[in-house]
């Protein structure tokens, strides 16, 4: 079962951020609408980015990359701007591999053939949001299931919250979705590139996971 968990945020903090500002009382002009507008946080796709950072050679120097093509459907709003499962429970993403862009045009294209291309059903990275777990000291996790090779695993994604802009990072090994074939195919296809000073080509498995969005306001009608 989900465990949903919930912060609190108490209302005059709610009203400073999202209230409308009701007019002041005089003798020559009476109180009226007073009451605070509460604004809703919803996702907003325009805002968002998802990247990843591959590590190469032996002393592992990581190259970054994102994809340009994805869609998050299925989530939801909420009256509180820290309450990141509310927002995003039922939420499902897919990544289109063809969307790949690491600024460099041969590395784009020898990763979706020779890397994606020697995979199962990997047009696309599907996934969906399963639970966020507080690690109270250590801060909260989005966990999300992700699937491509046609394996399925749980990724814990690190949860920050700075203002309206929320940050997940993470990371995965690649040998956990069974993708090893595909690895050693793109380090024999990048085998020079993939020198590092001691002249052993060196593609790792870890691929870190990079994802920000801006949590929108949404302000109701008067």
């Amino acid at each position: 079962m989900m465990k949903k968990i919930l912060f609190a945020i108490s209302s005059a903090v709610i009203i400073s951020a999202c209230g409308g500002g009701g007019d002041t009382a005089t003798a020559e002009k009476p109180l009226k609408d007073t009451f605070p507008l509460y604004c809703t946080y919803l996702y907003d796709a325009s805002s968002t980015t998802i990247g990843f950072g591959a590590f190469k050679f032996t002393e592992k120097k990581e190259v970054k990359g994102g994809f340009l093509k994805f869609s998050v459907d299925s989530t939801s709003t909420s009256n509180n701007i820290i309450d990141i499962y509310e927002i995003f429970h039922n939420a499902k993403f897919s990544i289109s591999v063809d969307g790949l862009d690491t600024k460099d045009q041969g590395r784009d294209y020898n990763i979706k053939t020779s890397f994606f291309g020697q995979m199962k059903e990997t047009a696309s990275i599907t996934g969906k949001v399963i639970d966020l777990v507080d690690g109270k000291d250590s801060g909260s996790d989005l966990i999300v299931s992700l699937k491509f090779n046609n394996v399925e695993n749980q990724v814990a994604l690190k949860v920050s919250l700075v203002d309206n802009v929320l940050t997940l990072n993470g990371a995965i090994n690649l040998n956990d979705f069974k993708a090893q074939k595909a690895l050693s195919s793109l380090n024999k296809t990048c085998k020079d590139l993939h020198k590092g000073s001691d002249g052993k080509s060196v593609t790792w498995p870890e691929v870190n996971i990079y994802v920000s969005t801006t949590l929108k306001k949404n302000f109701p009608k008067k």
